[in-house]
Formats: structure tokens, C-alpha cells, sequence
């Protein structure tokens, strides 16, 4: 998965379409628009959905980055849903560039199962993040997950 995703982002930074097609890798996938997921006045954070898919294997994640203030960078560890650990690893913070922009601060992702997919694109998905600047609420909209789920 891990492969999978770190391909990913290096295609991303790249894309000038959301398809992600290398045949030299075997990758294929899409990834979507980033939105704000979290507004606050000392860390905005951004989040794009990834779909990738490396021979058998599909990854799918919620990609959360930074955009860079010039004060702080946040750190987070653990993401949390209604009392429940998500599956979150984190990134180094020079992951790579995402969307045509170098402004922002890879901050982890956020795995996501086909079912926990499909409940986002109807409902959007909100989770706590946690880690050394305390609990970041973040909130994405059912369209961005819908787009990720929508046919190329």
C-alpha cells in the first residue's frame, strides 16, 4: 500500500489530469480537486482523495497536507472517528508537490476501504486528528469522494 501511494503522490505532482496512468510502474489510478479541510488561523489543511491501483492491489486514501504559514508545522500521529482509530500513517513533510503547488506541508493519510469510500461520497467524512498541536477537526465533502468514485 505504501508503494502503491508514495507512486502516487510522485504521479500526482505531475498530473495535469486526475487520471494517473504510468505504464513503467504498472499504476494506474485518479486523484481528485484538493479542498480546505480544516480552516483554522494557524494551520489550514488540505485534502485530496487518491485511488491507486498497483497489479491486484487498490490503495485509497484521504491525502491531508498543509499549506505552509511560515509560523508552524503541524504534526499529527492518530486520526479518530466516533471513538474508533483510523488507519493513519504519516508523511514527511517534503512528500512531494501535489496539484501544481510546492506551498504545501504533506501532513499523512488517511486509508480508506471501499465501504468507508462509498459512505463518504454520500455523507462526507469527518474525523479528529491527532498529534503534538492537539485534536485538528477535519471535514471533507461527499463530492470530493463521489469525484474520486466517478468514472474517467
Amino acid at each position: 500500500m505504501l508503494r502503491a501511494l508514495a507512486l502516487c503522490l510522485i504521479l500526482s505532482a505531475c498530473a495535469a489530469e486526475p487520471a494517473l496512468v504510468s505504464p513503467d510502474t504498472g499504476l494506474s489510478g485518479s486523484v481528485t480537486r484538493q479542498v480546505v479541510i480544516s480552516d483554522h488561523p494557524h494551520h489550514v489543511l488540505l485534502g485530496h482523495v487518491l485511488i491507486a491501483t498497483d497489479g491486484a492491489e487498490t490503495t485509497r486514501a484521504l491525502v491531508i497536507q498543509q499549506r505552509r504559514d511560515g509560523v508552524h508545522r503541524v504534526r499529527m500521529w492518530q486520526a479518530w472517528q466516533d471513538g474508533r482509530a483510523l488507519p493513519f500513517r504519516r508523511l514527511p513533510s517534503r512528500a512531494g508537490c501535489t496539484h501544481g503547488t510546492c506551498r504545501d506541508n504533506a501532513v499523512g493519510f488517511i486509508a480508506l476501504g471501499p465501504m468507508m469510500l462509498e459512505h463518504a461520497a454520500r455523507n462526507g467524512f469527518s474525523a479528529t486528528l491527532i498529534g503534538r498541536e492537539g485534536a485538528i477537526p477535519i471535514q471533507a465533502p461527499a463530492a470530493l469522494f463521489a469525484e474520486a468514485l466517478a468514472p474517467p
